[in-house]
């Protein structure tokens, strides 16, 4: 009865250990498939970490290729001379403002000028009309004298005529100079409200977007150095996720090694006593094998974890990019833009009206020069008058004194005629004299115009090329900027993940410590002999053997497997044969 009490607890035991070994399979098998999933899982996270830390490196360099540093001086230095050119404008503006000035001086003494040969006309029609009456009453002076001061009279009123189209040309021309002058005068109060201080501002403006290019290249420069070291530091970390795959391994070698004990037919065939020794030194083995994985996993587990989180950590850096694409760290380049265009808005509005001035100066100075060459035929027109007048009233005088005393009224008037005609003829050499004086003035106002003319163009083009140039080049930098901002955001977002994610101690370490001890505890803590049953362990510790692809996993096996095969050295040997023969063949 004993003896059969004996037998059942063996049994049962053995059915208790095989029911044990199968939950700790089964434990292991679902610690296998999470290590298999969430290795597999940080491993991509990992993976795209690094592409994304490559096409960041990538777009910082193109932000460094758009931000040329020499281009960017050179277009500041493009907009510091388009400055310099607004500031000197005032003083061409100040010289051509008085050469208009000169020109409506002289305008203006014309105006005199023809008001005192329209007087000395007046008289010469009074004397003319005067002649004619008083030679209707001197018989002597017959018909001839009204026919002859008639036409003195048709010549000083065509003279009038003339002097009339000289007035007409002569007011279209003051017109035309004192419109030119009051543009010239809006122009120097614009230039006094803008310049210096939008010339400064635009100065300005475009030093602070050099110095903010020159920020920008600076941090794209360190943080593409500080996303190299990431880069290198991930690939480290995702080279170190084998791991997982190494756990993965060990774990089915221990899976085998329990199919193996339960599938052992020389095991089977032991006595009970035996078998229990012999589960128990797999058992043991099995556990060491656990346990020394365990340990290699929670190091290395431990090892990575902290150097993603580090990773991480070092990741934050690349959202000073964000930062600067965001303006946090400043002004941002949109509000460096809006600036420069304000005041290169201002600038281009001074210049176009400066240009417009230029091509208006140039213009009057054309029609002056026209004017005076015109109104100076027309003078001579009237200085020809004069001359016929001068001689009518020679011929009168002459007439008069043949006729004797009835012809002295005559020739008083007669005399009178020729004076006013001198007078005319003295307003005529002024008028003369003050039209050459306005074409010259004309002609150093054209000559001003064509040594000056197009500094103001030439600053606007080149402040619409440099604006141009900062714009594009702005744009593309915003672009290339926020691009490169938002993948190192995804980065970093990827590298907090993937650091989350590396928490394995729970689901899988955990798992096997447990299953560890429980495999230690099953084998119990005496020591196993292990005489008897050498012969049944060898056939299955030789399959475990081959399944063992870590340096490790040999050392925990042969370590506890020595003593077995210490024993079976010691064993009876083989009889030695003596012949030769036999022993080489």
């Amino acid at each position: 009865m004993a003896s059969s009490s004996a037998v059942f607890a063996t049994t049962f035991q053995a059915s208790a250990e095989a029911d044990g070994g199968a939950r700790i399979g089964a434990r292991l098998e679902s610690a296998r498939q999470v290590v298999e999933a969430r290795f597999l899982e940080a491993g991509d996270v990992l993976s795209r970490a690094v592409d994304g830390v490559g096409a960041l490196i990538a777009g910082l360099d193109a932000i460094r290729t758009n931000l040329d540093a020499e281009t960017v001086t050179a277009t500041t230095g493009e907009l510091a001379q388009a400055a310099a050119t607004l500031k000197s404008l005032p003083d061409s503006l100040d010289a051509r403002r008085q050469r208009v000035g000169e020109l409506v001086k002289f305008s203006d003494g014309l105006a005199g000028r023809i008001a005192e040969m329209r007087q000395h006309l007046a008289y010469l029609r009074v004397f003319a009309i005067n002649i004619k009456i008083t030679s209707g009453g001197i018989a002597a002076a017959g018909p001839e004298f009204a026919i002859f001061a008639q036409e003195i009279y048709d010549c000083i009123e065509m003279g009038g005529a003339q002097l009339d189209a000289l007035n007409n040309d002569l007011t279209g021309l003051d017109q035309t100079l004192r419109g030119a002058l009051a543009h010239e005068q809006n122009l120097a109060r614009s230039c006094a409200n803008l310049l210096p201080a939008v010339p400064d501002a635009l100065t300005a403006s475009a030093t602070a977007i050099a110095g903010h290019h020159g920020r920008i290249a600076s941090v794209a420069v360190s943080v593409a150095v500080l996303a190299r070291d990431v880069q290198k530091k991930v690939g480290g970390g995702l080279a170190a996720l084998q791991i997982g795959d190494i756990t993965r391994q060990r774990i089915e070698h221990v899976q085998a090694g329990l199919g193996f004990l339960n599938g052992a037919d020389e095991i089977a065939t032991l006595a009970p006593e035996p078998r229990q020794r012999a589960q128990a030194f797999v058992h043991r083995l099995l556990g060491a094998q656990l346990a020394a994985m365990a340990e290699d996993f929670h190091r290395e587990v431990a090892r990575i974890g902290h150097n993603v989180v580090g990773m991480a950590a070092d990741a934050t850096e690349l959202l000073r990019l964000r930062d600067l694409a965001s303006g946090q760290t400043g002004q941002s380049e949109t509000n460096f833009l809006r600036d420069l265009e304000g005041n290169v808005g201002q600038a281009l509005d001074l210049v176009g009206d400066m240009t417009a001035g230029e091509r208006a100066a140039e213009t009057v100075s054309r029609s002056a020069a026209v004017s005076a060459r015109e109104l100076t035929e027309r003078i001579a027109g009237i200085q020809n008058i004069r001359a016929d007048v001068q001689m009518m009233a020679l011929n009168t005088t002459l007439k008069c004194s043949r006729i004797g005393e009835t012809g002295k009224p005559l020739g008083v008037i007669a005399v009178e005629l020729r004076q006013h005609a001198i007078h005319l003829e003295k307003s005529a050499a002024q008028t003369t004299s003050s039209l050459e004086g306005l074409f010259d003035a004309a002609e150093a106002l054209g000559q001003g115009e064509t040594q000056g003319l197009g500094r103001a163009a030439a600053a606007a083009a080149v402040l619409s090329g440099a604006v141009a140039r900062i714009g594009k080049a702005g744009d593309g930098v915003d672009s290339a900027l926020t691009a490169a901002a938002r993948q190192g955001a995804d980065v970093v977002d990827m590298l907090r993940r993937a650091a989350e994610r590396f928490d394995f101690h729970k689901q899988i370490g955990s798992v096997l410590d447990d299953a560890a001890n429980q495999l230690l505890d099953m084998a119990g803590e005496d020591e196993i002999p292990t005489d008897d049953i050498a012969h049944a362990l060898r056939p299955l510790l030789d399959r475990l053997a081959r399944q063992y692809t870590m340096a490790q996993e040999r050392e925990v096996h042969r370590s506890l497997t020595e003593g077995l095969a210490t024993v079976e050295a010691s064993a009876p040997a083989a009889p030695v044969v003596e012949d030769e023969d036999d022993v080489l063949f």
